[in-house]
């Protein structure tokens, strides 16, 4: 293990001591020096490697947890986790449950909110429907690799969904639902993306610290005619890898 973190902190340098103690464990991550499973060295081993205080140690490792590099276990350690996941954003409006099946990684979702609510002014406008018209909406966390990754919370027009609120979305698919079962066609849309900081609920809800920031998405998708059938906005943790394609075709996966 020593040999591992054989590496030096630069004390004369300014940058942080535990950003550069961060950088030699996430180098020994990358390189496959250390492997998921693998356990680091306790913080007392580090103070005495690199004579350095608890706190920096300390600090070092958290952001490591919390960028997904890193998980405690009680009265066990802290071990390399699974390396986190690269999503691919393709030219098709294909989404979370059908890329990570066909990459083999194990993924389930937890719904937290399934109810018929008033439209807001934001969500009617984006919906194109008049403020209070009725919308099913559906909040639910996806976990990857048993981690939480994602909140996403999803808007359809009620009166193209009626019933939709007593189908069960821990496994079902809810474009294959619209889709399948009331014979909604969805086409195309349009998605944005921007980094944010986490709200209190959503550090509680990830289980990230305060400082980790996410990414927003925020999409609509619209039938043949033009005609928005589902706005959505999600927050998720991870690495991502965007692919541009020059492909008018769009077509829809699972949500």
């Amino acid at each position: 293990m020593k040999e591992i973190f054989s590496q030096k902190i630069n004390k004369s340098i300014p940058t942080p001591l535990y950003y550069q103690l961060k950088q030699i464990i996430r180098d020994a991550i990358d390189s496959g020096m250390l492997n998921p499973g693998d356990a680091i060295p306790t913080e007392k081993k580090f103070m005495e490697l690199y004579e350095i205080s608890r706190t920096t140690v300390r600090q070092a490792i958290l952001d490591l947890v919390s960028e997904g590099y890193l998980h405690r276990e009680k009265s066990k350690g802290t071990f390399v986790t699974k390396p986190p996941v690269t999503m691919m954003f393709m030219e098709s409006l294909r989404w979370f449950s059908n890329y990570l099946a066909r990459k083999g990684i194990p993924h389930y979702s937890k719904v937290i909110e399934k109810k018929v609510i008033p439209a807001s002014s934001a969500v009617a406008n984006f919906l194109r429907i008049s403020k209070s018209n009725l919308v099913f909406y559906l909040k639910r966390i996806r976990y990857v690799n048993d981690r939480p990754f994602i909140i996403d919370r999803h808007f359809v027009p009620y009166s193209f969904c009626l019933g939709i609120e007593e189908k069960e979305f821990q496994s079902l698919s809810l474009y294959d639902t619209l889709e399948n079962q009331y014979g909604i066609s969805l086409h195309h849309g349009w998605r944005e993306f921007e980094p944010v900081m986490p709200t209190k609920e959503e550090v509680d809800l990830l289980e990230i610290n305060a400082n980790t920031p996410l990414l927003k998405v925020e999409s609509l998708i619209c039938n043949e005619q033009d005609i928005p059938l589902n706005y959505f906005i999600l927050r998720m943790l991870g690495k991502f890898t965007v692919d541009i394609l020059n492909n008018e075709e769009l077509k829809i996966g699972e949500s």
